[in-house]
């Protein structure tokens, strides 16, 4: 294996060790305005006055600019003229510098041996992409080189981390590289230069004084430092999908029948302080609903009153640009529900997707339930509905007046019903009574008897049966 592929290894596995240091360190709880995470930590220090006799960075404890060089990362907030510092909190919508330095501590007089000249030098950084409140972000900064401790020995490798913080009070804050600003800053040709992403890899990216080329003399007048800019932004979006039977009613659901046209509406607001990229909306509709050709119209700043656009929203999805802070975007079309009968009775489900940011999304969905020709409501009858009035048998409660719901006569709230007399007894008053009663009889027969007679008489008078028996 090749001295460089062993540097490699061990350079990832160092910032791989330097990572885990920090999450242990966060996790113990050690705050305030220093965290001494810088490393090695038992690397050995030198001064002004007695700099090293060969090439190694950043470990002068006395530096008339930046003093303690082991505390080489730092950053501020832009724009209010703030210092640097170990650790900043971060508001969404503001701008952060970081700042990563370097020196090569050798004396100058160990420059023309060469002894003091440090060769593949390479800055690399890493900085929280998302930061949560209660937690702490790290930017981490690492010097890697190559040197040798005198003209017959062989070359080793050097490397130096350091530091700083981020935090917030808002949860999800993103944190954004702001592309092309990471320069390298310093006396020489090189000053000024843009570096390129690989300062956030963990192979790192060249630096130097004239040329980046790796290649750095000892003295401070060959020392500089890189600063880059990151964006505090927080994403947030909302996205609604409604549909209507006449485009003017929106609801979540609506029914339909065989043959009609529907109409969607997709709404997407940019809640956030950042623009959103690349929203793309891309529809996905059920068997049984076909989108209706030229119905898709996009309504944005720039087109107010709606545009007509192709008919691809559910093949590859619509491009519908970049989305500032703020900005709203709404897209209406229409769909036909099939007219087989087979659909009859089932909801249609239609599901808009936006993605936006490269690997952020949203969905929402409507439906269409099919209503086809309803077959008659069979009417109630006693038998499925016994609750119904006419179900009801009538009983002496309900109708009292119903036969058989009379309570019986008796002989106490009827006394003159038969049978209710008392019978005479027959003492000496009860025979002089009935006596009294025999001669009305006795009287009363008499009397019959003549008059039947009488009648008899006049009757054969009337008939001529009189007169033949006078003659």
């Amino acid at each position: 294996m090749s001295q460089k592929n062993i540097n490699t290894k061990r350079g990832k596995l160092k910032l791989f060790l330097v990572s885990i240091l920090a999450v242990f360190l966060a996790i113990l709880g050690f705050g305030g305005a220093r965290v001494s995470a810088w490393g090695p930590s038992g690397r050995t220090t030198y001064t002004n006055e007695k700099p090293a006799a060969y090439a190694t960075f950043n470990s002068i404890t006395n530096n008339a600019a930046v003093g303690d060089e082991r505390n080489f990362v730092r950053v501020r907030e832009l724009g209010n003229n703030s210092k640097y510092a170990d650790e900043v909190e971060v508001t969404p919508g503001k701008e952060y510098e970081v700042y990563i330095y370097y020196h090569n501590n050798a004396a100058t007089n160990t420059n023309a041996s060469g002894v003091g000249v440090a060769t593949a030098v390479k800055a690399s950084s890493a900085y929280p992409t998302v930061l949560h409140t209660g937690s702490r972000g790290m930017i981490s900064g690492i010097i890697n080189w190559s040197y040798v401790e005198s003209t017959t020995s062989a070359a080793k490798t050097g490397q130096v981390w350091d530091e700083a913080y981020l935090t917030t009070k808002t949860d999800g804050v993103v944190m954004r590289y702001k592309t092309g600003t990471a320069t390298i800053h310093n006396g020489g040709q090189a000053n000024g230069s843009v570096l390129s992403d690989a300062l956030f890899t963990t192979d790192g990216t060249y630096l130097g004084y004239n040329k980046l080329t790796g290649v750095l003399p000892g003295c401070a007048e060959y020392s500089g430092y890189i600063t880059y800019t990151l964006v505090a932004e927080k994403t947030s979006a909302t996205l609604e999908k409604k549909v209507s039977l006449d485009g003017t009613t929106w609801a979540d659901t609506v029914n339909a029948k065989p043959g009609d046209y529907v109409t969607y509406r997709i709404k997407f607001e940019n809640t956030g302080n950042t623009n959103l990229t690349n929203v793309i909306f891309k529809d996905v509709h059920d068997n049984g609903l076909t989108l209706r050709t030229g119905s898709t119209k996009i309504f944005n700043l720039a087109n107010q009153n709606g545009k007509v656009i192709d008919d691809i929203i559910d093949i590859s999805g619509y491009n519908t640009g970049d989305l500032a802070a703020g900005a709203l975007v709404q897209v209406i079309y229409q769909a036909q529900v099939s007219t087989d009968k087979t659909y009859c009775k089932k909801t249609l489900k239609n599901t808009i997707t936006a993605s936006y940011n490269s690997n952020q999304n949203q969905k929402d969905s409507a439906n269409v339930y099919v209503v086809c020709d309803a077959e008659p409501t069979p009417q109630p009858t006693c038998e499925t509905n016994p609750e119904l009035p006419e179900c009801k048998k009538p009983d002496c409660t309900t109708n009292p007046e119903m036969e058989g719901c009379q309570e019986e006569p008796t002989c106490a709230t009827n006394p003159e019903m038969e049978g209710c007399q008392e019978i005479p007894s027959t003492g000496p008053v009860e025979i002089v009574l009935a006596s009294v009663v025999a001669a009305g009889i006795l009287g009363g027969g008499l009397y019959l008897y003549k008059t039947r007679k009488t009648l008899k008489s006049v009757e054969s008078t009337v008939k001529g049966e009189g007169k033949s028996k006078e003659k």
